[in-house]
């Protein structure tokens, strides 16, 4: 796959459901892929199209933790690749994408919950985990992980 052939967009909230569910939350449904913060003022969607198929989105949502010191904060959440399209650069695509778009708005963190097995590339991004280990029920072990922007 080329890299000409993947375009970046902002994308609406109901344009992430498909890859969350296939991708993040197998035993779940579609339908209940609408998540707290997806519709509130300041979030943003992306979403990286492979020709006219959606194969990465991420979610970034005005949301402070109280762990994290930040003026603006902001969670990225959602974030998932198709299987078929992975280690092509595509989360990173959307990360950077993202945090340009943080940059432009005056945030000055962004945080996530890092599945165990995402740590690597959010490290390579640079961020830092904070805290111990936890788990989210029924979807597995996660860390908190943020960068300054």
């Amino acid at each position: 796959m080329s890299g000409s052939s993947l375009k970046i967009r902002l994308i609406m909230p109901r344009e992430t459901h498909l890859l969350r569910q296939q991708v993040l939350r197998p035993l779940q449904s579609v339908e209940e892929m609408d998540w707290p913060g997806d519709q509130a003022a300041g979030s943003f969607h992306v979403g990286v199209d492979h020709g006219p198929v959606l194969v990465g989105v991420g979610t970034f949502i005005a949301e402070m933790h109280a762990a994290l010191n930040g003026a603006k904060q902001y969670r990225l959440r959602g974030m998932a690749v198709h299987p078929e399209h992975r280690s092509r650069g595509i989360g990173g695509m959307i990360l950077g994408f993202g945090i340009a778009q943080l940059r432009n708005g005056s945030a000055d963190l962004v945080w996530c919950n890092a599945r165990g097995t995402a740590l690597p590339f959010y490290e390579k991004a640079g961020f830092s985990t904070v805290g111990l280990p936890f788990t989210i029920e029924g979807i597995g072990i996660h860390h908190l992980m943020y960068k300054r922007i």
